[in-house]
């Protein structure tokens, strides 16, 4: 079980480079981004341990200088320095928290798991920027500008995002089951 488990863990990853590559020939989907969907989705197919390893796959390989992320430079330690880092940071820690919270569970909890992720996802991310904004770029914002800059525009969208991976993830769950 360990092996389909590592084999799949480096599926999602490698899905993760993809869609993050993929923004990169088409820049008028940004900021539309199929990533929070398989971070959520990691979550419910693989658990907490393998889902939040997954994402450090794809963390560790972006930080390593290939161009797996979504936005420039696409990759290398710099992108550390980037306001939007801590959305990847925050991917680990969701992909974790909905398989902590589904945990093999019901339909009701793959929604709970989700919702729990996207909160995990946005303190991470809304807390760096606003420590990269205030004490690195300083350019003094307050929580609500903040708010207003990588919440508000951002919500409605990761929420239909998290219809999709509950729905998604369910369902491979439920075939998982059956074969």
């Amino acid at each position: 079980m360990k092996t389909k488990k590592l084999a799949m863990t480096s599926v999602i990853a490698a899905l993760m480079c993809l869609a993050g590559m993929l923004l990169h020939w088409s820049p008028g989907l940004v900021p539309f981004s199929v990533l929070p969907v398989f971070v959520l989705m990691s979550g419910i197919i693989l658990g907490a341990e393998y889902a939040a390893m997954a994402m450090l796959v794809y963390l560790v390989l972006g930080l390593f200088g290939l161009p797996v992320f979504s936005a420039a430079p696409f990759g290398g330690i710099g992108y550390i320095l980037k306001p939007t880092f801590g959305f990847l940071l925050g991917n680990v820690a969701a992909a974790y928290v909905v398989g902590k919270v589904y945990g093999e569970g019901s339909l009701l909890r793959a929604i709970l798991g989700v919702l729990a992720g996207i909160v995990a996802l946005y303190l991470f991310g809304l807390s760096y920027l606003y420590i990269m904004l205030n004490w690195v770029l300083h350019r003094p914002t307050s929580v609500a500008g903040v708010m207003m800059i990588g919440f508000v525009p951002f919500i409605l969208g990761d929420l239909i995002k998290a219809g999709i991976a509950v729905w998604v993830g369910q369902e491979v769950v439920r075939r998982r089951k059956a074969a």
